[in-house]
């Protein structure tokens, strides 16, 4: 076994094993716990989170088979906008176009769907735009594929990540809501939450880190630090995000505005460049290169 082996499952069996702990001391509530968005609370978030979930299964089969078929060795810049405009532009356009049953009767900047795709829209812009370069300098991470780029940064990626950031959130909206709903509210609970948020923040970002490495155009200097300490690193995005997100229209009868799902969004963005600038400052690591 190699070192980044056994200390990712020293970290995994460490999570799980503290996660399993901390469920010892919860409270079931008589009634069974909920994924999705229940119809009685918010049936145009209901509708959102399955359109998400549906609309995900087409663009990860895409991105299976161009990885398998190795297509984008054929492509040059113009190649990878538009694969990842495809992918990202019908999450965005279909229900401005055609809207979800719960929302026809309803302005489209009102509906959750939009709200949802504005908070991402802005985060994982947020994440493109400024976060990508603390991986440039903590990891030593580099792009090398043909791109257009836009602060150094593949700007088709701006387009994926917004599609990846949905499918994320929808299913910690659905963890969390789950546990919510199936346990009593109290300290352990909360705790437990947090520590939830945690494990899975760590998983999402290694699962991609791993599923990234089929894609020869993304490098690390070291690839044990990139998924071991990068898992972390980029955790940190959705240490913030996942239970910001869960937030927007997620209570009965309470409804965000535009104006308060845009500046959630953007203040979460701004507490996890100050998280990530915080880690780069304990690793004694600058933020420029010197001239």
């Amino acid at each position: 076994m190699d070192d980044t082996a056994r200390v990712l499952g020293t970290v995994f069996a460490s999570m799980f094993s503290v996660l399993f702990v901390l469920s010892r001391n919860l409270t079931k509530n008589k009634e069974k716990g909920v994924w999705l968005c229940p119809k009685e609370v918010n049936e145009s978030k209901r509708a959102a989170e399955i359109f998400t979930l549906w609309y995900s299964t087409l663009w990860i089969s895409a991105v299976v088979i161009v990885i398998a078929l190795q297509a984008f060795e054929h492509w040059d810049a113009w190649g990878y906008m538009t694969f990842c405009c495809t992918c990202a532009l019908p999450l965005l356009l279909y229900p401005l176009i055609f809207p979800l049953a719960p929302d026809r009767e309803t302005p489209f900047w009102q509906t959750y769907i939009f709200k949802a795709n504005c908070w991402q829209a802005i985060f994982s812009f947020i994440g493109n735009y400024w976060y990508t370069h603390y991986f440039y300098r903590v990891l030593a991470a580099n792009y090398t594929f043909p791109a257009h780029r836009l602060n150094d940064v593949p700007l088709c990626l701006y387009f994926m990540t917004h599609v990846y950031f949905m499918f994320y959130h929808v299913l910690s909206n659905m963890a969390l809501r789950f546990v919510r709903s199936k346990y009593q509210p109290g300290w352990s609970r909360w705790v437990f939450e947090v520590m939830l948020v945690v494990v899975m923040s760590y998983v999402t970002a290694f699962i991609e880190a791993v599923t990234i490495c089929g894609f020869p155009y993304y490098k690390f200097a070291d690839r044990h630090m990139a998924l071991t300490l990068g898992s972390a690193f980029y955790g940190i995005y959705f240490l913030v995000s996942f239970p910001m997100f869960l937030l927007v229209d997620e209570e009965k009868g309470i409804k965000y505005s535009l104006f308060q799902t845009v500046f959630e969004s953007l203040g979460s963005g701004m507490l996890v460049l100050c998280l990530l600038d915080f880690v780069r400052l304990a690793l004694g690591i600058p933020l420029f290169v010197p001239h």
